[in-house]
């Protein structure tokens, strides 16, 4: 029994429509380190994860859109130095296509980033992820109002707390740093006011061309 790294990584398709039959546009994917003990990286804490993660994406307060499907929950252990997996085969738990739960006329790569540090200004402390296709109005001044980011706070403690407590001692919530072949537990998370895009990690919706001569 010894502490490794844990890597949570949740995804799905983003879709044409709300309705199950809709085409999927783009591909979307998020990952979350954890400093846990190795005995709990199994299928039934993967299943609670999972459990959790639908009762996130389901959320109000979430702000996700109903475009966006939580279509599957992995939870593998991996080397602490060299990055790579170690367990085999790939614990995995479908969700069912959980949908987020508002409508969204944003952008399809609109998101928000949930940033995870220590309180330090360690650059390897700190880490974080992207939520899918983001569903709420932004202001003409490029911002999402107070109220809005503190429900999606809101929300996002009540995931992160739970994955905490879901471990208790066995783990922990963190980031991995590369440099120190360590994961540094995160003591808080933030959330911005200014909308993200994730359209560099763009792997599906492909750009049609128009080109003009000059």
């Amino acid at each position: 029994m010894s502490l490794t790294l844990g890597l949570i990584a949740f995804g799905g398709n983003v879709h044409s429509g709300p309705a199950g039959s809709d085409p999927v546009v783009e591909i979307w994917e998020s990952t979350l380190a954890m400093s846990v003990d190795d005995t709990v990286i199994n299928q039934s804490h993967c299943d609670d994860l999972a459990d959790l993660l639908v009762t996130w994406m389901g959320s109000n307060d979430a702000h996700l859109a109903s475009t966006a499907s939580l279509d599957y929950v992995k939870f593998n252990e991996y080397n602490l130095v060299s990055g790579r997996q170690v367990t085999d085969p790939t614990i995995q738990t479908l969700t069912g296509g959980q949908r987020g739960a508002l409508t969204s006329n944003n952008p399809i790569t609109t998101c928000y980033r949930v940033t995870l540090d220590d309180g330090t200004r360690n650059p390897r402390r700190r880490g974080g992820f992207y939520a899918p296709r983001l569903a709420l109005d932004i202001a003409p001044t490029g911002r999402m109002s107070s109220g809005n980011v503190t429900a999606i706070a809101s929300a996002m403690e009540i995931l992160l707390d739970g994955i905490n407590t879901l471990f208790t001692a066995a783990g922990a919530i963190g980031v991995w740093s590369r440099a120190d072949h360590e994961v540094h537990v995160s003591t808080r998370f933030r959330i911005g006011d200014v909308p993200d895009n994730i359209r560099r990690r763009k792997n599906h919706l492909r750009e049609t061309y128009l080109s003009v001569a000059l």
